[in-house]
């Protein structure tokens, strides 16, 4: 045995972990296709929020071309946010070569947040029907 092989046994040779772990992904794009989906999903208050910002006719008029795509996006968004919930919850520990659990089993901060957030996104974009004409009722005052 040589001073090498001596040190590679005391180290417990861990699977390296990937760059970005699958849940946040699916999180992210659980997220970001939610907030799609509840642009498309809006016809009076986005836009009106966007003219009082002063965005021009282009991505107002823009804005109707995005609304053929609710369906699509927010069905990629509930498979996304899905998917992320699935993929943290049957994870478990990596196993090291020498058989030691070298990963921790706690879930990632940042997944469980982007979770949280794009679950709300989604269930905002679903339901924005009924939240539309109330946010319209509160801004004229009515």
């Amino acid at each position: 045995m040589t001073i090498n092989d001596a040190a590679q046994e005391r180290r417990p040779a861990c699977a390296s972990p990937p760059a970005v772990a699958p849940p946040t992904w699916f999180a992210a794009l659980g997220l970001v296709t939610g907030l799609g989906a509840v642009v498309a999903s809006s016809c009076c208050v986005i836009p009106m929020g966007l003219a009082a910002l002063g965005a021009s006719a282009s991505v107002l008029s823009g804005l109707d071309e995005v609304a053929s795509w609710r369906v699509p996006l927010l069905s990629i968004s509930a498979l996304g946010t899905l998917g992320g919930w699935g993929w943290s919850w049957l994870k478990g520990p990596v196993a090291c070569v020498s058989g030691e659990s070298c990963a921790s089993s706690e879930r990632s901060r940042m997944a469980l947040a982007l979770l949280l957030g794009a679950s709300v996104t989604v269930l905002a974009a679903a339901s924005w029907g009924y939240i539309d004409p109330a946010l319209l009722k509160l801004f004229r005052g009515r």
